[in-house]
């Protein structure tokens, strides 16, 4: 009779311990904030000095000019940018005056994100001015190291 006590013993402190942990995680989780779906997050206003061109997808061979795909960030790294963009080059010249260069023909941020994932964010035209010049800079580093 004594072994019968035991065996309900440990098996009723068992199962309030059990009941007691559940108690402690489902009171954890109600407490974590919940993430709004992005239309109903409150609009951030992304803002840099500058960008860095973090990721740069040219295609396979290097030879993508439309739909390529790139990945910035701000300066404080607090937020990415993910965009699709088009660029042409062009060597432009009058015999006095050359000019060989990139330029974006269209750009497209898909994303912008921060640690925690997407947000809703916004950019003005100032700010994809900046991801404009970032993004030339940083294909014309990359074809002239391939070229030579």
């Amino acid at each position: 009779m004594n072994m019968v006590s035991l065996n309900f013993k440990s098996v009723l402190f068992g199962l309030s311990s059990a009941i007691a942990m559940t108690a402690v995680l489902a009171s954890v989780q109600m407490y974590q904030p919940a993430k709004l779906p992005l239309d109903e997050q409150q609009q951030v206003i992304v803002a840099s000095d500058t960008y860095k061109v973090d990721e740069l997808d040219l295609g396979k061979y290097n030879d993508c000019y439309h739909n390529c795909r790139a990945t910035l960030l701000t300066a404080n790294d607090k937020y990415f940018i993910e965009v699709n963009f088009d660029f042409s080059g062009f060597d432009a010249g009058n015999g006095i005056n050359h000019a060989i260069g990139i330029q974006i023909d269209r750009l497209e941020p898909e994303l912008i994100g921060d640690e925690d994932g997407e947000v809703n964010a916004y950019l003005d035209r100032i700010e994809l001015s900046k991801i404009n010049d970032a993004l030339e800079d940083s294909i014309t580093k990359k074809l002239q190291k391939l070229g030579g």
